[in-house]
């Protein structure tokens, strides 16, 4: 456990289905104001080179996209991993390491080869022959 312990704490939390999908939405969100961002600069060189006013109401990202990257980040800011929940549970107890490591390392799998599937039979394991 001291040896991985702490990377695989932190890979379970990184890898979080919850971290993706709330890191995710925040990049999109932050891309799509800076995007919004640049337009309206560009927009702004323009008209000071034309001395007219540039029409900027076609522009596809509205305000409604500062509200979306604030929502991202309030998701973002009050996140909660289940992985977070069982580790401070486990910490809470004399017998921490060991549930820890339940949560922590996955279980083992064995994989059949191709050829001990072959060698099964039909596979539902009761031996008769029959699916």
């Amino acid at each position: 456990m001291r040896n991985r312990g702490v990377a695989a704490i932190t890979n379970s939390i990184l890898n979080a289905t919850e971290m993706d999908e709330a890191v995710g939405a925040l990049i999109d969100a932050s891309r799509t104001v800076e995007h919004r961002g640049g337009y309206l600069e560009c927009a702004q060189h323009v008209e000071e080179a034309f001395g007219q006013q540039f029409d900027t109401h076609y522009f596809s990202v509205t305000d409604h996209a500062d509200f979306v990257l604030s929502r991202a980040e309030e998701v973002y800011d009050h996140l909660s991993l289940p992985v977070m929940e069982l580790v401070t549970e486990a910490l809470k107890h004399d017998d921490w390491c060991a549930r820890l490591r339940s949560i922590i390392v996955p279980p083992v799998t064995v994989e059949l080869s191709d050829e001990e599937e072959a060698t099964s039979g039909n596979g539902d394991g009761d031996g008769d022959g029959y699916e």
